[in-house]
């Protein structure tokens, strides 16, 4: 594991929820670092440290926190304590269990039920496509402080998902900063939850996109940038790790009062203190009444939360404004609409591609690049690039030499490279300044290199005029097939 210095370009992407804005100065050199495959999600790092030799200190803490932790709280590996819980029905907990499952008992309480921890067997049987209302009936816990020990009913899995993640978090920060003094800030990210603290890249708070639950493509732009001192960001909701039951997409979290996939809340933003604080709350949050959970983080201090329902409402605690990045409005100017007939309204490109997973012994994900021209090859739009690290962006060769080198406003899109499987992009039919474009034929690049790896170029002419158009490209080596679809956004 490594890290590398960099001037914050780009948005370090945290899938599908936040995102790290990026700073124009800061007083220290900022160190970030980014992993996949961590916890079953990716970890981003960012350190600020005057020398690299305290970053990497930090670095190396978290990541070990990280892995420490795993072993005792995950209920993915048959060989964490968490599973060895799940075996035996009374078992004698280490105290950093004990402490997280009473905790976890404590949100059940404070939530009237909606956190719950004792829904495992009911989401084994969501993932296995079958509804788990059957199961909870006879869902009981009990822990005995005086011994630490833990006895569940037959039948009853314990699963700490909604928690742990957030507690993995505050120990990791913590470990960085022990392990490192003269580290000035950090951030851990786990999949889109985070905390912050200390100074930030640019000293003027942390900038923290928040994901729109109504908007499933990768490069959709956040629904709000908020800017903290301090603190932490979780979410829970709709978004691409969704089950099918029955048929048809359904929320990973449960309602513990039915055992099947929440409903009526698509996405449920907390800020707290700690990140256990907001994993737990946004869990809670994503299931309870929207009125009901707004009402909560309005008397617990220092939680402010933002709920977007399935019928398209915002709810926003009292304090939540106030955490929102706004700028002066600038003034007035007219946008003037490139020759020909305007973008239809409504329209967009959707773009689905998939990143394969190659069967090889050192494998990384690849750098990629999709983007757009006009007839003239001339650049219009750089939808997205994967891959953070400067120093592989010029090996997507076709991209950096006809265009990368010369277009400075790449680095606001740069995010960290994506596992394998599916993702989805959207353009809007605005260009680079984004100005609308005007209807006619352009040409939609898709480019992918992988360290240790091959190189893949794949493009395809459209003509996007009033009508909607539907379009395919047959994948090559380190890109999937690519779907396309302009017509009236979904």
């Amino acid at each position: 594991m490594s890290i590398s210095p960099t001037l914050l370009m780009g948005m370090a992407s945290l899938a599908p929820v936040a995102e790290v804005l990026p700073a124009t100065s800061q007083a220290s050199p900022v160190w970030r670092l980014h992993d996949d495959h961590v916890l079953g999600t990716s970890l981003d790092v960012t350190v600020i440290a005057r020398t690299e030799v305290a970053a990497t200190m930090a670095a190396n803490a978290i990541r070990a926190e990280i892995d420490r932790l795993d072993r005792i709280f995950s209920g993915w590996r048959a060989d964490s304590e968490l599973s060895a819980l799940n075996r035996s029905d009374t078992h004698v907990a280490s105290p950093e269990l004990f402490s997280l499952l009473q905790g976890a008992e404590a949100w059940r309480a404070q939530t009237g039920g909606a956190f719950d921890p004792r829904l495992g067997a009911a989401t084994l049987a969501l993932r296995a496509g079958a509804p788990g209302d059957a199961l909870l009936s006879s869902a009981s816990l009990t822990l005995d402080p005086a011994n630490r020990s833990v006895r569940r009913s037959p039948g009853v899995i314990v699963d700490l998902d909604g928690v742990a993640k957030g507690h993995v978090i505050d120990r990791a920060v913590a470990a960085a900063r022990a392990a490192s003094p003269d580290v000035a800030g950090v951030m851990v990210d786990l999949g889109g939850d985070l905390r912050c603290r200390g100074a930030s890249p640019g000293g003027e708070g942390w900038r923290i996109g928040i994901a729109d639950a109504c908007e499933m493509a990768d490069n959709a732009p956040p629904l709000a940038v908020l800017t903290l001192s301090a603190g932490a960001v979780a979410f829970s909701g709709r978004g691409p790790r969704d089950h099918v039951v029955d048929g048809t997409p359904a929320g990973y979290l449960l309602d513990p009062a039915t055992g099947r996939p929440a409903e009526g809340v698509l996405g449920a933003c907390v800020t707290a203190r700690t990140a256990a604080e907001a994993d737990a709350l946004a869990t809670a949050f994503a299931v309870m009444p929207p009125r009901k959970a707004i009402a909560l983080a309005n008397v617990r201090p220092g939680v402010e939360a933002l709920i977007q329902t399935a019928d398209g409402r915002r709810l926003i605690s009292a304090g939540w404004r106030s955490l929102v990045d706004t700028p002066e409005k600038s003034r007035v100017r007219l946008i003037r609409v490139a020759d020909g007939p305007a973008w239809p309204r409504g329209f967009e490109m959707a773009i689905g591609y998939e990143i394969p997973k190659i069967a090889v012994g050192n494998y990384r994900s690849p750098y990629v690049a999709v983007w757009v021209t006009d007839e003239s090859t001339q650049l219009v739009r750089v939808i997205t690039m994967l891959g953070d690290n400067p120093k592989w962006i010029p090996d997507n060769y076709v991209f950096w030499r006809r265009y990368g080198r010369k277009t400075p406003a790449v680095e606001t899109v740069a995010r960290p490279t994506r596992a394998p499987g599916r993702y989805s992009l959207v353009w809007d039919g605005r260009d680079q300044t984004g100005r609308p474009v005007a209807q006619g034929r352009y040409t939609i690049h898709l480019e992918a290199v992988r360290e240790h790896g091959g190189h893949s170029y794949l493009s395809t002419d459209l003509d996007l005029r009033a009508a909607p158009v539907t379009g395919a490209i047959a994948g090559r080596d380190e890109l999937g097939g690519v779907t396309l679809r302009y017509g009236k956004k979904r």
